[in-house]
């Protein structure tokens, strides 16, 4: 049998835990491809990244290692109703392993006869049985998790060790905080692969759902250093270490980093029981990048393994700043992962290719991973030109000129143009580093002043994404700041579109900049959404996290200059993160079923 389907799986009618219930592998496997092609179609203006079929898993029953379930109020253990907070009791889930669904089942009975409620298990396989994390509320007693502990320990032998985590009330994920060892050792060896090292798995801990997937991608990455000749590796997001340690015992020179210190503490212990050598450093990527660049250290490759809002800003710079011959981007998200690329594209590295994994099989997640190479980074898209000036398209992550971040400017790539070695940017235009589109130069300072004129004789939008519902249309007229002076500016703007409670505008400036654009859309209550600034942070929080939203959303679509000989009309399709955004919030708005 190659899939699940409702008479197979008793609880599939209700449980949300496996979306593509009833769909025939080959065809799950191809909607997982679509996904990944829909995301990158976004990103019209780069050429089509070659994108490798999903690898299929073997199994796709039984495979899971990693579970997290929740309890009922009436003792049910299992995952929410779809589209529900209700749980779904799951005794016979087809695609647990079968020892977690073996502790689970005794967990289920002794937590029905005690009068301790818990809000849920955490359950991970390692070598020789399983790990078990009670998630109980806050201020639960710790004798009562102890009694619970010893009754699941004597109701299941392969039960290897029990902690307790806290949740608050209300709480977004299952998983508590905190970490009470109930019984048994803090940490227990786990083989990926018999004949790879193992490394210590603790409560609640990242681990890769399918160990053969993870092997799988493990040897995709494996296979890609030694082609590049890598040695010395750098390991972001390194875990517990399970392939950093893996790769030392292929001969890499690893560096491993970490923002959990407990975690990076069990990397080092196995890397000594097995006589393996692994450097360590512990803080959070964009820490350890700072110190790393100002040692000055040297590395042939980086390999990164984020949380699914993808690499920050700061990272992408960074990790360009330490010129590796090349990374390797290992994605659970596309969204993100796209995004990333494309700037790490303008950073001069380039993808190669992409190879998707099916992780998590009956599920709409899938993982990719990315090899790209150094590589001179590309020249600015023109989108007018001649003798006297040129429009070029900016990113929204890179500053007309060169800023305090580093990673280069988009004045450096224009001077690389045919022509264009003396450009100067019209200084009048003003573009954020975070703001994308058309952005235009003068071929040299002889034609500024004729070129600022015929700006300030044309008009310009923009579209925004900005929180809240706003008027249909509107004239914004309020004093804003500039460089330690109050000042008058205004805008108009046209409502364009409502998704999920926002509103897409287009905003016509009259005379003010993109910064004093953000203060005046402030000063009415609609921030711009991404705008860390001026903007709401919580609203900020949730479109990274949601839609992977990390600059503003801030678009020049067009821009008139009005010269003596007659006007001149650039304009620039919004880039592939803001188009990502728009249809995640179109698809959150149209009904399921349609």
């Amino acid at each position: 049998m190659t899939e699940l389907d409702p008479l197979t799986c008793p609880h599939g009618a209700r449980c949300g835990g496996c979306a593509f219930l009833g769909v025939p592998y080959a065809e799950q496997l191809e909607l997982k491809q679509a996904s990944i092609e829909r995301v990158f179609a976004h990103y019209r203006e780069e050429p089509a990244l070659p994108i490798a079929r999903v690898a299929g898993a073997q199994p796709t029953h039984g495979y899971r290692t990693r579970a997290k379930l929740v309890f009922g109020a009436g003792g049910e253990l299992g995952l929410f109703e779809r589209d529900s907070h209700a749980v779904v009791d799951i005794p016979e889930c087809r695609v647990l392993a079968p020892e977690l669904a073996r502790v689970a089942a005794a967990a289920r009975h002794v937590v029905r006869s005690s009068r301790t409620p818990l809000d849920g298990l955490d359950l991970r396989v390692v070598d020789d049985g399983v790990l078990v994390t009670l998630i109980a509320a806050q201020g639960t007693p710790r004798a009562d998790l102890e009694q619970l502990s010893l009754a699941l320990c004597a109701a299941s032998p392969e039960v290897r060790s029990v902690a307790a985590s806290f949740r608050e009330p209300g709480a977004a994920t299952v998983l508590g905080t905190g970490h009470l060892l109930l019984h048994g050792a803090e940490a227990l060896r786990h083989h990926l692969l018999a004949a790879r090292p193992y490394h210590l798995a603790a409560h609640g801990a990242f681990t890769q759902a399918h160990p053969g997937q993870a092997n799988a991608a493990h040897d995709a990455i494996e296979r890609a250093l030694t082609e590049l000749g890598a040695k010395r590796v750098l390991e972001l997001y390194a875990g517990s270490g399970a392939l950093s340690l893996r790769l030392s015992q292929s001969g890499f020179r690893m560096t491993a980093v970490e923002a959990f210190a407990p975690a990076l503490a069990y990397a080092e212990q196995a890397a000594r029981e097995q006589r393996l050598e692994l450097c360590t450093r512990s803080g959070s990527a964009e820490r350890v990048l700072r110190e790393l660049s100002a040692e000055r250290a040297a590395f042939d490759a980086i390999l990164v393994n984020p949380p699914r809002r993808g690499l920050s800003v700061e990272v992408r710079l960074a990790c360009a700043a330490l010129n590796p011959q090349a990374i390797l981007y290992m994605s659970c998200e596309p969204k993100t992962l796209a995004r990333d690329l494309s700037q790490l594209k303008g950073l001069g590295y380039a993808a190669q290719g992409l190879w998707p994994f099916d992780m998590i099989p009956h599920s709409a997640a899938v993982e990719s991973l990315v090899v790209l190479r150094q590589s001179a980074p590309p020249l600015p898209k023109i989108l007018f030109e001649d003798a006297r000036c040129l429009a070029v398209l900016k990113s929204g992550y890179e500053p007309v000129t060169q800023g305090a971040g580093g990673g280069g400017s988009l004045l450096e790539r224009v001077r690389r143009l045919p022509g264009a070695s003396a450009a100067t940017p019209l200084s009048a235009q003003r573009l954020d580093s975070d703001s994308s589109g058309v952005c235009w130069f003068a071929r040299d300072p002889s034609y500024a002043a004729e070129l600022g004129q015929a700006f300030y004789d044309g008009t310009q939008s923009f579209v925004g994404l900005v929180r809240g519902v706003s008027h249909k249309r509107g004239r914004i007229r309020r004093p804003v700041r500039e460089q330690r002076r109050v000042i008058s500016a205004s805008t108009r703007y046209l409502r364009e579109a409502v998704s999920s409670g926002h509103s897409r505008l287009t905003i016509w400036p009259e005379r003010s900049t993109p910064l004093q654009i953000r203060q005046l859309l402030v000063g009415v209550g609609h921030p711009l959404l991404g705008d860390t600034q001026f903007g709401d942070p919580g609203s900020n929080t949730f479109f990274e996290h949601r839609h992977g939203l990390d600059r503003s959303f801030l678009h020049c679509s067009a821009v008139t200059l009005s010269f003596a000989s007659g006007p001149i009309t650039v304009e620039a399709p919004l880039p592939g993160e803001l188009l990502t955004v728009l249809a995640a919030l179109a698809e959150q708005a149209t009904p399921k079923g349609e």
